[in-house]
């Protein structure tokens, strides 16, 4: 079972350690421990404390985003991509990414698709934003301080914004015809993109909140009431998500 230790313990210590926001799925951090749990590594997980110093994150790394994932004294890491490839290096097997160059090709693009800039993940924290602050007929996602702090941190772009749920639409469709008829998203097997899948689902669809007991804020942000962007999530993309936390992934969801 992940148990967390403190930011300043994590940084000092050696071996692969991780830094997290406490009760807060962020999926990208959720991605990254889904990686690390289906290849055995262990990890020492930290999340900010009241025996930190204030920001201790940010004092580390020069900025507070998470997940921030360090091994032994080489850079600390903070992009999806990068901590892949660092924990498919520590742990050959079992393979997360494709051998095949093509099959390879396929899943990095679909990987971007879901964790990158304007991907799944990104252009739908946009949606959540613009909600917060405009007021709108759902009112707002996120109280008014956290979404313009969020704004500020992630860069509230007024031209991404009008493309983020054709974007978010648009990638959610891909997702549920590629795994139509199929056990996996990329080749007959588990990659990452199936871990990335099930982690960033749960910004439309979260798990039951007795498997991902987050904040109430988190949960209700994390809770899509926009029937368009629910009605491109297929069932059999549903059905997957659930698999793979049930075939491969933490539960209930260590927050």
């Amino acid at each position: 079972m992940t148990r967390f230790a403190t930011i300043t313990q994590i940084r000092e210590a050696s071996g692969l350690r991780m830094a997290t926001l406490r009760g807060v799925p962020s999926p990208w951090t959720e991605a990254a421990k889904g990686v690390f749990r289906v290849k055995h590594l262990d990890c020492q997980y930290g999340a900010q404390s009241e025996d930190d110093p204030e920001n201790a994150i940010l004092q580390w790394m020069g900025n507070s985003t998470v997940p921030v994932v360090a091994f032994d004294a080489e850079s600390p890491r903070t992009g999806w991509a990068e901590i892949l490839i660092l924990a498919e290096r520590l742990a050959p097997e079992p393979r997360l990414i494709a051998v095949d160059p093509a099959e390879r090709v396929d899943m990095f693009g679909l990987a971007h698709e879901i964790c990158g800039e304007m991907g799944l993940g990104w252009a739908y924290r946009l949606l959540m934003l613009k909600g917060s602050m405009s007021h709108g007929d759902d009112g707002p996602r996120f109280p008014p301080p956290v979404a313009n702090r969020l704004a500020q941190k992630y860069g509230f772009n007024p031209a991404h914004v009008q493309q983020a749920k054709q974007r978010v639409c648009g990638i959610l469709g891909l997702l549920s015809e590629r795994i139509a008829g199929r056990n996996y998203l990329v080749g007959e097997d588990l990659s990452a993109v199936d871990i990335y899948w099930a982690t960033f689902a749960n910004l439309f669809i979260p798990l039951p909140d007795q498997e991902m007991h987050a904040i109430q804020m988190i949960r209700d942000a994390y809770t899509c009431q926009d029937e368009e962007i629910l009605a491109a999530i297929s069932d059999e993309l549903r059905t997957h998500q659930r698999r793979i936390y049930d075939d491969h992934l933490e539960l209930p969801v260590p927050l």
